[in-house]
């Protein structure tokens, strides 16, 4: 299922700290095969840099991508970065990659923030990303209110396709709090029958947050490929994965909700 909804997206490049780029279009929120995502222009219209956040829907953290020239965007590599937004604050350990496209002059970089950065966003008048190493890219944000329940509805529908009933989605007013959730699953995971046959790849996970905050229910919406990764993913949630509270209808009542997540098996570099 394909749709666009208007929203907004972001993007910008330079070196020291540059003057923030202006929008060039509008904010977009499409439903993707198995990922919303949401998107907007900065700069040149004829040539923007953009900015766009992917959530696995309800997940803890958010794939965040820009996409520019290489000059706007710099070397390809693995790279330390910072976030900068007014009166926002953002978790020191970011780690970036840039990517140039085979053919063209394209090149992407990605990191990830977690959700509760990503909505602290909403009303922020700037955003910078300043890699240790390449150009600043720094926009005039611009990201209202309303580009959040837009994206929630996205995530509602996804949820549907993967098995989830709607209602039960719908009715979260307050998301169950992770404790630590970046933690939970980590590389002394990857199983070593995964390393033997230098398998890698992404798997996207679900599980259930019952009603009184434990873990349940972990299966694979979208396979990497490989049967041993896609259960060490699965099998470190279930065993890691905890909740300082559970989700929470618009009565405060504790209700029983959903979260999913990408994770990338990568071998060790070097």
């Amino acid at each position: 299922m394909r749709l666009l909804l208007s929203a907004a997206l972001l993007f910008g490049p330079s070196s020291a700290t540059p003057p923030p780029l202006a929008p060039a279009s509008r904010w977009t929120v499409e439903y993707a095969e198995k990922m919303c995502v949401v998107a907007r222009g900065y700069g040149d219209p004829a040539h923007p840099v953009v900015i766009a956040f992917k959530p696995t829907p309800f997940g803890e953290f958010m794939q965040s991508v820009i996409l520019g020239s290489r000059a706007q965007l710099g070397k390809e590599g693995w790279f330390d970065l910072t976030l900068e937004a007014p009166g926002r604050t953002f978790d020191k350990k970011q780690t970036g990659t840039r990517v140039y496209f085979p053919e063209g002059d394209k090149a992407v970089l990605t990191f990830y923030i977690s959700r509760a950065e990503f909505e602290g966003l909403v009303d922020a008048p700037t955003f910078t990303v300043r890699p240790k190493n390449g150009p600043v890219v720094s926009v005039a944000l611009a990201m209202s209110k309303a580009l959040l329940p837009a994206l929630k509805k996205c995530e509602v529908d996804l949820m549907e396709q993967f098995g989830y009933d709607p209602a039960k989605v719908a009715a979260v007013v307050t998301r169950a709090e992770g404790e630590r959730p970046a933690e939970w699953i980590n590389q002394d995971d990857y199983p070593a029958s995964s390393l033997s046959k230098h398998e890698q790849g992404a798997v996207v996970i679900a599980w259930t947050i019952a009603a009184n905050a434990r873990v349940t229910d972990c299966k694979v919406i979208e396979s990497s490929g490989s049967n041993d990764l896609d259960k060490a993913a699965c099998g470190a949630i279930l065993r890691r994965g905890r909740y300082l509270r559970p989700a929470l209808d618009a009565a405060g009542k504790p209700v029983e909700s959903y979260s999913t997540r990408r994770v990338m098996w990568q071998l060790p570099r070097g």
